[in-house]
């Protein structure tokens, strides 16, 4: 692996560390402080849209000024972000503080996910990659991301079991942030650039790839960035026994980013987008109609792997259909429009969650199944 892409990685792992907490105690954190579950999925709402205008805003700015110089500047916000966090009260604040973080349930471990994160660092990973194999390091990339987030997930279930505060971590969030804008800096500047701000090469196929991911984000919205909080209510679940249950996914979606890019051909990656989504959709529905925690944990695992599993096929396939000096902007594209129609929904899911607990995965999954149908009328020349 290149050593750029080492540094990539590296600093995205400490990211994904971090997130693999933030995920859990965010919603946690906020009900915590006595907010109901309408306050909670407004403010959640409100950082989701305003993470995915950066997410747009940015990755254009990448592609035309450098993706690096971005980079750390997102690195230094994230870091100051989870400082300030456990600082205050205000609903506003705490909305922006969210945004500009990503603390919204939508980061992870994956190196395609996660805002203008995933955007950046995803199209960054291709300026040192032959095309035949941007599946395969992006799958890499995003194990190894994925891995990190998983130690993240039990390091919650740790500081529980010796009685330490857990919301503490923000704190080493923060650190890390400013850990990983040390380590970019350090990554070379390739020189690539775009000509113009807006697309101009592969505007027509960025279109494409976002239309599914108004659905995929409508749907994820309604359940994501609530699910810690979900579980809580739904089995009487402890932070750290969530944890317990996200890490062990996160470890599954690990070995599906690796498996997956290894078994398929270039020519297949649209198949696998497709069917490994439908999977997800349905094993969401199954969710809400489980009546017991233990099956409702094996549904929520099968779940991550197969909707997470494929990311590094997604972006390989995304990757090679946009021209190389608007990837950034594809990227940041597509997790505007899923992110952006994301929003709408988390205000909906807390209203819905105080009068019925299995409504919010059950609308969820039935949306999310429209978006591989949208894949393949759109891209059904490229289905084998």
């Amino acid at each position: 692996m290149d050593g750029n892409i080492r540094k990539i990685v590296s600093a995205r792992a400490f990211l994904s560390y971090s997130y693999g907490f933030l995920n859990v105690l965010l919603s946690l954190y906020l009900k915590s402080i006595g907010f109901s579950y309408l306050e909670i999925g407004i403010i959640l709402g409100s950082a989701i849209i305003i993470n995915a205008i950066l997410a747009l805003f940015l990755s254009m700015i990448a592609d035309h000024y450098g993706r690096r110089n971005v980079l750390i500047i997102l690195f230094l916000i994230f870091g100051l972000s989870a400082f300030l966090f456990l600082r205050t009260d205000n609903v506003v604040i705490l909305a922006f503080l969210s945004a500009l973080g990503g603390f919204t349930g939508t980061g992870g471990g994956p190196i395609g996910s996660g805002g203008p994160f995933g955007a950046i660092q995803s199209a960054m990973v291709t300026e040192y990659t032959k095309r035949k194999n941007f599946s395969k390091v992006l799958g890499i990339a995003s194990a190894i991301g994925m891995i990190a987030s998983v130690i993240g997930s039990f390091t919650i279930s740790a500081l529980e079991l010796f009685k330490i505060d857990v919301y503490e971590l923000f704190y080493l969030a923060a650190l890390f942030g400013f850990v990983g804008a040390g380590i970019t800096i350090f990554i070379k500047d390739t020189g690539l650039r775009s000509k113009h701000i807006l697309p101009k090469i592969s505007w027509r196929n960025i279109i494409k790839l976002s239309i599914p991911t108004i659905p995929s984000g409508i749907g994820a919205g309604l359940i994501s960035p609530i699910f810690s909080l979900w579980l809580s209510i739904r089995f009487n679940l402890t932070a750290g026994q969530i944890g317990i249950i996200f890490g062990i996914a996160n470890i599954f979606t690990t070995i599906m980013m690796l498996v997956i890019p290894h078994i398929i051909r270039k020519e297949d990656e649209l198949k696998v987008i497709i069917w490994s989504r439908v999977t997800s959709s349905i094993s969401l529905i199954l969710i809400a109609l489980s009546p017991i925690m233990i099956l409702t944990a094996f549904l929520f695992i099968i779940r991550n792997g197969f909707q997470m599993g494929a990311i590094p096929v997604r972006q390989s396939f995304s990757m090679g259909i946009v021209d190389e000096t608007e990837r950034a902007t594809s990227s940041g594209v597509t997790s505007f429009t899923r992110t952006g129609f994301s929003s709408i929904s988390p205000p909906v899911s807390g209203s819905i969650m105080a009068t019925s607990i299995e409504l919010p995965p059950l609308l969820a999954g039935f949306v999310n199944l429209l978006d591989p149908i949208l894949y393949y009328m759109l891209f059904k020349k490229n289905f084998r």
